[in-house]
């Protein structure tokens, strides 16, 4: 049976689209120490793929955006073919797959998966721009200094890539921090937006801090690990934790963004559909892609 394809994405020609999406079923960064997300048995698969599960959510209840967009700009590329491949095979062509679209001048969106499809979108980010910032959305820094990659090191690993630095990293939501991970961010030092400060600063100030992190850059990729929002909206997630900021906020936040650079692409991970009875967790990822997909660049508003 051949998986679904979101039938917001009206454009018929990948090349000529604004913004390409595409599912990668990435599963090897291991899982958190929570057994939501656990399989049975040590190496089993999940049965859902939580990108077909998004499209097919979104499918049941079409909708245009909140301005009123529809999708005629983005393409549904469908999944890559990961199934059997190692972790270091899936990272590569995960790599590839951005690394082509980057240099077509496409704005990538990727529905994972787990945190491999970061590595990956990081790794090509580094290959293609010399000047892109990196906003991460998550609960968790992910930045033990570990030899090993896995979902607690992608960060630690990202930063030794040639044109990833943790001076144009902004971490946004930042809320649970364990001793590892606290050591890696007194290494590394990069930007943080603690998820307090959306009340206590407000959503403007939060987005200046943000801009002012990111520093100099012409291009930003978002990288979304679902627990980083609030899990009122997203309860079907590896790790959940209290009191993150909203999808609205986000969606404010990255609107913002979109003024003033180029936001190359975004990856999703961390969702487990098996747990989403009620679809929650699937039509704010689907609502988040879409929004983030038809963003305009600066270059469109000239």
């Amino acid at each position: 049976m051949s998986s679904p394809l979101l039938q917001f994405a009206t454009c018929a020609v990948e090349r000529k689209a604004s913004a390409v999406l595409f599912g990668a079923n990435t599963q090897g960064a291991g899982f958190s120490e929570s057994a939501r997300g656990k399989a049975a048995e040590a190496g089993e698969r999940r049965h859902l793929f939580s990108g077909d599960f998004v499209r097919e959510a979104d499918n049941e209840s079409p909708s245009l955006t909140e301005q009123l967009a529809d999708g005629a700009s983005l393409y549904d590329a469908g999944n890559l073919p990961l199934s059997g491949l190692s972790a270091e095979e899936q990272v590569a062509r995960v790599r590839a797959r951005f690394l082509e679209l980057f240099q077509r001048g496409q704005r990538a969106v990727c529905l994972g998966g787990d945190h491999l499809i970061k590595y990956a979108a990081f790794s090509a980010v580094s290959a293609a721009f010399e000047d892109c910032g990196i906003v991460y959305l998550d609960a968790h820094p992910d930045c033990a200094q570990e030899e090993r990659l896995y979902f607690g090191s992608i960060l630690h690993h990202a930063w030794l890539l040639p044109h990833v630095s943790p001076e144009r990293t902004s971490l946004l939501g930042l809320r649970q921090v364990n001793a590892t991970e606290r050591k890696g961010l007194w290494r590394w030092k990069p930007g943080i937006i603690h998820a307090l400060e959306f009340c206590e600063l407000g959503l403007p100030e939060v987005i200046s801090k943000l801009k002012s992190q990111l520093g100099k850059v012409r291009r930003v990729f978002f990288s979304v690990d679902l627990d980083g929002l609030a899990p009122h909206e997203v309860p079907a997630v590896e790790a959940p934790y209290p009191g993150g900021p909203t999808l609205r906020e986000v969606l404010v936040l990255l609107r913002a963004l979109a003024e003033r650079y180029e936001l190359v692409g975004m990856d999703v991970s961390e969702f487990i559909p098996e747990l989403d009875s009620v679809k929650l967790t699937a039509l704010t990822t689907a609502r988040l892609t879409k929004e983030f997909a038809l963003l305009p660049s600066p270059r469109d508003r000239r």
